[in-house]
């Protein structure tokens, strides 16, 4: 039995954990364009565009950090920190990612379950999931994603501020992860504008602000949203509604296969449902425990997402 002491000294956010991967990532991105600069040649450039994509899901990641208000102790030091410097970058807003994903936490695979459009319906055909892959590599989920995202914008915006029902669902790490005041839209708009131009800035005063596009934007409403299809389908789909989100819920472990498609620890995902308020970085500390104490479902626990895609895709 894993003592409440042990998860709620694991659930305190550390600003020096969250300092260097934010630090680290945007280091990364500037070596990525870096040697999209240096060797310009078809290889690197493949490379550089896909790399770029396991950056912008490693930003997605940490705006959900931000959204269960890991990222450090202060809500208005997370939220700025979040939505200026992981959220932006990416043309996204956290407020509307934490509205739809708190609700998610309630409820996994209901009906009304924000998530279910990507999770739901599983297993699927092979010629059904193709069509999916494709649908995502030539852009058209993007801008799919985009009008949902407009959609719980407006719900967000039109939020009482007091309004607690977002927050109040799910187990009690959830409960307060919601509340408090919202950064007002026009400064979320201001904050994806001012972020990607100076990305674009920077590339143009070196001569090559055309990277831009080729190796951030497009990679965003590609790449990306293949990446995030696999991540996505790999956390719940295929299961079924139910009281123990343990067993609708996987955890992939494979170091290779999770560098690319899950960063940040998101891999640990049964582990996360059951203890919300748990930071990235410690996640694998409590599936360490949690492995222990045998509260990890062995059927639930992959080793890769052929794995994953083996079973959901028929």
């Amino acid at each position: 039995m894993i003592r409440p002491e042990e998860i709620r000294k694991l659930s305190a956010p550390s600003a020096a954990h969250v300092t260097w991967a934010i630090a680290s990532d945007w280091f990364l991105i500037a070596l990525n364009f870096y040697l999209a600069i240096r060797f310009q040649n078809i290889f690197v450039w493949v490379f550089c565009f896909v790399f770029a994509a396991r950056q912008q899901l490693a930003f997605a990641v940490l705006v959900h950090e931000g959204s269960h208000r890991r990222l450090f102790k202060n809500f208005k030091l997370n939220d700025y920190v979040c939505q200026f410097l992981c959220a932006a970058p990416v043309f996204f807003s956290m407020y509307s990612y934490q509205k739809a994903h708190l609700k998610h936490h309630r409820d996994p695979l209901a009906p009304d379950d924000p998530d279910i459009t990507l999770t739901g319906g599983y297993p699927v055909s092979r010629a059904s999931f193709t069509r999916k892959l494709l649908r995502d590599a030539f852009g058209i989920s993007y801008f799919k994603f985009i009008r949902y995202f407009l959609k719980m914008g407006s719900k967000a915006a039109k939020a009482k501020r007091d309004d607690h029902s977002a927050s109040d669902v799910g187990p009690a790490e959830l409960k307060m992860q919601g509340v408090g005041d919202r950064m007002p839209v026009w400064l979320q708009v201001f904050s994806m504008i001012l972020v990607n131009f100076l990305m674009w800035a920077v590339l143009f005063s070196y001569g090559h602000g055309w990277f831009y596009f080729f190796f951030w934007f497009l990679p965003e409403i590609t790449a990306l949203q293949v990446i995030l299809r696999i991540r996505g389908v790999a956390e719940h789909a295929g299961y079924k509604q139910g009281p123990d989100q343990r067993l609708n819920s996987r955890t992939v472990i494979n170091p290779v296969q999770t560098f690319l498609f899950a960063p940040h620890n998101v891999n640990y995902h049964i582990e996360h449902h059951q203890y919300p308020g748990v930071p990235f970085y410690n996640l694998p500390k409590v599936h360490k425990l949690m492995m222990e104490a045998g509260q990890i479902p062995a059927q639930n626990l992959y080793h890769g997402y052929g794995q994953v895609l083996r079973d959901i895709v028929v």
